[in-house]
Order: structure tokens, then C-alpha cells, then sequence
């Protein structure tokens, strides 16, 4: 008979856990947008004309830590988003859905 050490499960059962929660975490991070701030980003209010242009309703407009453009607000549908531009297009690089 095979008999297993209950640590060794635990520790396994452990380590499941875990990596669940931070690879949970790891997915809420913003988008990478490039370098710092310089003379190529679109000013604010450019970029704040361009996303309410496409119907979005802006609370507040931020620099994210990873040099995107953050707007928290509501999109065409309602929903309560963040989301993450381009700062030197105002593309959009990725929206989440605040639950």
C-alpha cells in the first residue's frame, strides 16, 4: 500500500490556491502604453472629445501605471467601465467592465 505524507497534499492544495488568487490579480492590471508622458501624448481634453465622440460619459480621466489614459465612466450600453488609451492615438487598448 502507497501511502501519502498529508503535508505534501496540503502543500499542493496550497500552492492551488494561491496561484488561483494571484493569477486572478494578475489579470485586473491595466494595459502597458509606452514611456512617460512627453510631447507625443494628445492632450486631455483631446482625448476626453475623442471618447465622448463615441458616446462614452467620462467621471474621471487619469494617467494609469502603465502610461495609458484611464477613464472611469459608463460606455454606450450603460455599463460602468474603465478604460485604457492610447495616449498618443486615444485608441482604446482595452475596457473593463466594473462589476
Amino acid at each position: 500500500m502507497i501511502t501519502t505524507c498529508p503535508l505534501r497534499r496540503l502543500s499542493a492544495v496550497t500552492a492551488l490556491v494561491f496561484g488561483a488568487a494571484f493569477g486572478t490579480a494578475a489579470l485586473a492590471v491595466g494595459p502597458t502604453c509606452g514611456g512617460p508622458e512627453d510631447d507625443s501624448w494628445m492632450p486631455p481634453e483631446a482625448v476626453q472629445a475623442r471618447i465622448e465622440t463615441l458616446g462614452y460619459t467620462i467621471e474621471n480621466l487619469s494617467v494609469s501605471e502603465g502610461n495609458c489614459y484611464e477613464i472611469s465612466g459608463r460606455n454606450v450600453q450603460g455599463a460602468s467601465v474603465t478604460t485604457y488609451l492610447d495616449p498618443r492615438t486615444g485608441d482604446i487598448v482595452q475596457e473593463d467592465i466594473v462589476r
